[in-house]
């Protein structure tokens, strides 16, 4: 049994806590949380046993084997390395940092403690992603064309500006927080080296990204769109057109079916959805391995360097940096 700490105590952490449930081989024993109120109060809903305030102190507990982080971005690196540095294993969710440097900081790190480092993007793990990868690399339907993914909420409508959406000091805009999803799917589809990138932006007047375009050709020819937006509903379509078909799927960020012509997968999920990523990254625990096979660093590493890529053509920097 793999006995996790929770790092932040927020909604993606109460989505984490939910789904664990569906998972045999691990269970939550510690939460900490910067509010000692916060984490005592989630550690009651989710009957955890240890509410902690601050992070040295569950880096430093015997209670835990492993810890999710699921705090806002710019926090990633320090608490990744804080745990590592402790040996404990580390499921951090998605973006796994801010930028590729801080990752190759994170792997070094985790490598030199022989410890596993993970990124949480949990869409990867989920049984329909990984039937589309199936079907995409046996050709069944001809060889890529084009692929069409989009993801966006309007979700600053009423938030304030120091909303962490919408705040340049906690790396915030649509990029990380939503494009990381498109982003992400498409380069676990395509795997050759990307040949052009064009991109096109709009700024909220914080200066962080509230929407992002993306128009992507690959070495081999196949090319590919991508939208994130925090102010608009994309509804999150995908589309991937084939040489002899075309795929649709409803939502490519949380999908249990989709379609290729005439033709329905039916591909459901456990609970929420991140039960699959939990129970993988326990297996590879077990296996005593650094790397996930599915999110491994090399993958990490290529979608932080993409994103910095399109930051720099829309020209988003964060204060920190």
């Amino acid at each position: 049994m793999i006995r996790f700490g929770i790092v932040g105590a927020g909604s993606i952490a109460h989505k984490f806590a939910e789904d664990i449930k569906g998972t045999k081989k691990a269970t939550i024993t510690a939460v900490s949380s910067r509010s000692k109120e916060k984490a005592e109060a989630f550690a009651k809903r989710f009957e955890i046993e240890q509410a902690v305030e601050g992070y040295d102190t569950l880096a430093k507990s015997n209670l835990v084997d492993a810890v999710y982080i699921a705090t806002p971005h710019p926090f990633h690196k320090e608490q990744t390395l804080l745990f590592l540095n402790n040996n404990k294993h580390v499921l951090c969710e998605k973006p796994v940092s801010v930028n590729e440097d801080e990752f190759i900081e994170m792997r070094n790190t985790a490598k030199e403690n022989n410890v596993l480092l993970m990124e949480a993007m949990w869409t990867r793990f989920l049984p329909s992603t990984k039937k589309i990868k199936d079907i995409v690399e046996s050709e069944k339907y001809g060889k890529l064309k084009h692929l069409y993914f989009e993801f966006g909420y309007p979700l600053i409508d009423d938030v304030n500006e120091k909303n962490r959406l919408l705040n340049p000091d906690l790396a915030g805009g649509s990029l990380l927080d939503i494009g990381v999803y498109p982003i992400s799917f498409l380069l676990h589809l395509v795997r050759d080296q990307i040949k052009t990138l064009k991109t096109d932006a709009t700024f909220h007047k914080t200066g962080v990204d509230t929407y992002v375009r993306m128009e992507i050709t690959f070495e081999s020819g196949v090319t590919a769109t991508l939208k994130s937006s925090i102010n608009q509903d994309l509804n999150a379509p995908g589309v991937i057109n084939f040489e002899k078909g075309t795929m649709s799927i409803e939502d490519f960020s949380r999908s249990n079916h989709f379609q290729v012509n005439d033709k329905t997968y039916n591909e459901p999920f456990i609970k929420g959805g991140f039960t699959h990523q939990i129970i993988d990254f326990v297996k590879t625990v077990e296996q005593n391995k650094i790397e996930n096979p599915i999110m491994t660093h090399k993958e990490s590493q290529r979608v932080m360097a993409f994103m910095d890529r399109v930051r720099k053509q829309i020209g988003l920097t964060y204060p920190f940096e």
